[in-house]
């Protein structure tokens, strides 16, 4: 699995440099129920994630961690569980 950061969401297409970023760059996005959600940070090491995600915290109280695998999202806790049995 892919671990990532979703720090936004919107109705529509924001750009990359948009305020609401708060200055982060490479922001990723994907579209699930016709919002589009923002994620930072893509790591198959859940730990780099998770310090990542504290290093951000100041600036987006809202963010948590999300998973991905072959391109879909999927159940964070079965991601962790797939990551430490991989390991």
């Amino acid at each position: 699995p892919v671990f990532k950061i979703q720090i936004l969401v919107s109705r529509g297409q924001l750009k990359n440099d948009d305020s609401h970023f708060n200055g982060l760059t490479d922001i990723s996005s994907y579209t699930e129920n016709g919002m589009t959600k923002y994620t930072y940070g893509a790591s198959s090491n859940y730990n780099e994630i998770y310090r990542l995600r504290k290093q951000i915290l100041d600036k987006f109280p809202g963010a948590f961690i999300i998973a991905f695998k072959n391109g879909a999202k999927m159940d964070v806790n079965t991601a962790i569980k797939e990551f430490k049995a991989n390991r």
